[in-house]
């Protein structure tokens, strides 16, 4: 499958991660908790079967990355990804990103050219903890009732000019489903915004079916290729 690791100095880590092929368009960003690049390995392998390489890695404090996660924070995790995106991938750019990932991903479009972004089960955060380090004041601060609503993740959505993709669970006990209809409804001049909901699922389950997951797929892949699909509109 050609698969080629690679290793990136970060501060006084080594952000590791690997890479399908050269000249990657799409970057496959893993969420928070236990977390890793591992868990989009299914994902990635037909996405390359169906002649979509992707770069993915492992933020620090996950992984084979390592460290601790603690004293890092959302600003440090989109300097990881744009590191990682400058090295290994090449514009314009298909961001497929889970949970935390979805907010890393949707501020790198405003300094990375990007056609498609795919958000499943996506946080967004207010402005006040992008800066803290993760720990007890980040976690009361996001903890705050309704503080996602202060998010800027909203305005950069509102600029957006690519495809929008938003993925998101039935059941899910992480993200209100307030979130989900705001980041849809903020995309008001995406090429194509659409938002599929995926029955019976949870935030760390998403595709309990393999119907469900190969439907999500598809519309993966037919954003990446520029395909006409209704279902996107």
């Amino acid at each position: 499958m050609n698969l080629k690791n690679f290793e990136l100095p970060f501060e006084n880590f080594v952000l590791r991660g690997d890479t399908y092929g050269e000249d990657c368009e799409t970057i496959v960003l893993h969420g928070a908790g236990k977390s890793s690049r591992g868990r989009f390995s299914r994902m990635r392998t037909h996405l390359k079967a169906r002649g979509i390489p992707s770069a993915s890695f492992d933020y620090i404090g996950h992984g084979e990355t390592g460290g601790d996660i603690v004293g890092t924070s959302l600003h440090a995790r989109t300097k990881q990804a744009e590191m990682v995106i400058r090295h290994a991938c090449a514009e314009p750019l298909t961001l497929i990103a889970a949970s935390m990932s979805a907010y890393t991903a949707i501020k790198l479009t405003e300094n990375l050219s990007v056609n498609n972004l795919v958000l499943m089960v996506p946080a967004v955060y207010t402005p006040e903890a992008y800066d803290i380090p993760f720990g007890p004041e980040f976690s009361t601060i996001i903890r705050v009732p309704n503080s996602w609503q202060a998010s800027d993740a909203f305005r950069i959505l509102n600029g957006f000019k690519g495809n929008l993709l938003v993925i998101a669970a039935e059941n899910d006990n992480v993200i209100p489903f307030e979130v989900i209809e705001r980041i849809h409804e903020s995309a008001r001049h995406a090429r194509t915004n659409h938002l599929h909901i995926v029955p019976g699922s949870a935030h760390l389950s998403l595709f309990p079916k393999s119907d469900d997951f190969h439907l999500a797929l598809d519309m993966i892949v037919a954003l990446c290729r520029g395909v006409g699909d209704n279902r996107l509109n």
